[in-house]
């Protein structure tokens, strides 16, 4: 298993996709289409339909320290009211099976349009990959078809921590969707990080080392790139942001197909996860 680095073109832009009437990921040329497979990362135009303004108002009223949210319980480490040692990032972070139980009605909806974005960016991973159709849930330890991991994070910066917003690292599932209207986010080109712009009406887009495991023997496999966010300073904009993580069952099984549909390799994602883990520890 690679530690998985792709580099950005420091003289082209990111591509830019959105979700046609049919629910088909698409760019507006084959070019953008290739560079972000290569890439693993792209814009996303949000969709109309999406109440993204009353999602953001919710991650705000999150920096109140009486929130009663502050107060969620954890359950296991990547769940509950988090503030994490190692960087300045303090979230609210909760997977689709408690979205219910601690969310507000329209934010556990929120999530949910997030899930059919996130399995129409793997579909059509999917189906680019030549990966047969029937093995699709499989793959994706039932993603694909509304199954899987989904976590819905609601995320702040703490300035009075003076480490780096978020250290240096791939995302570790399939597909990551983040909202996020002030600068910070870095991606790591020719050896060097550079600025990912904030795009207004823009989701950023990147695909996980899960999803780069299961093509790696496919048609067209993706890239996983290395990204971080900035160190925040107390006179800078309060840096929030909605992140949505589509992952494999944590307690499933990656497998990696070609398009032929014979099994060319597999990994417990625990144990997917534990190499991902180390070598990002290594990176630091």
């Amino acid at each position: 298993m690679s530690w998985n680095r792709q580099a950005v073109s420091q003289d082209e832009h990111f591509p830019v996709a959105v979700i046609a009437s049919d629910r088909r990921l698409t760019f507006s040329t084959a070019k953008d289409f290739d560079r972000a497979w290569e890439l693993g990362i792209f814009y996303l135009k949000v969709p109309e339909h999406l109440d993204l303004e009353s999602a953001r108002q919710f991650g705000s009223e999150l920096l109140a320290l009486d929130s009663p949210y502050r107060s969620i319980q954890q359950y296991g480490a990547l769940e509950g009211f988090i503030a994490l040692k190692n960087n300045q990032q303090t979230k609210v972070a909760l997977r689709r099976q408690h979205w219910d139980q601690h969310y507000p009605a329209e934010i556990s909806e929120f999530g949910r349009q997030l899930d059919r974005i996130g399995i129409a960016i793997l579909r059509e991973v999917f189906s680019q990959s030549g990966i047969p159709e029937p093995l699709w849930d499989d793959a994706s330890g039932g993603y694909s078809s509304g199954e899987g991991t989904a976590f819905l994070n609601f995320v702040h910066y703490d300035t009075r921590n003076p480490d780096f917003g978020l250290h240096p690292h791939t995302d570790y599932g399939f597909v990551t969707i983040l909202d996020a209207t002030t600068p910070g986010l870095q991606v790591e080109v020719n050896g060097r990080f550079e600025d990912v712009p904030v795009l207004p009406g823009h989701f950023v887009i990147n695909f996980g080392e899960a999803l780069h495991f299961i093509t790696a023997h496919s048609e067209r496999a993706v890239g996983a790139v290395v990204h971080r966010v900035l160190s925040q300073q107390s006179a800078d904009p309060i840096r929030q942001s909605i992140v949505y993580f589509a992952n494999p069952d944590l307690d499933g099984r990656l497998w990696q197909y070609d398009a032929k549909g014979d099994v060319k390799g597999s990994s417990s994602v625990q144990d997917f996860f534990a190499i991902l883990e180390k070598n990002l520890t290594q990176y630091r």
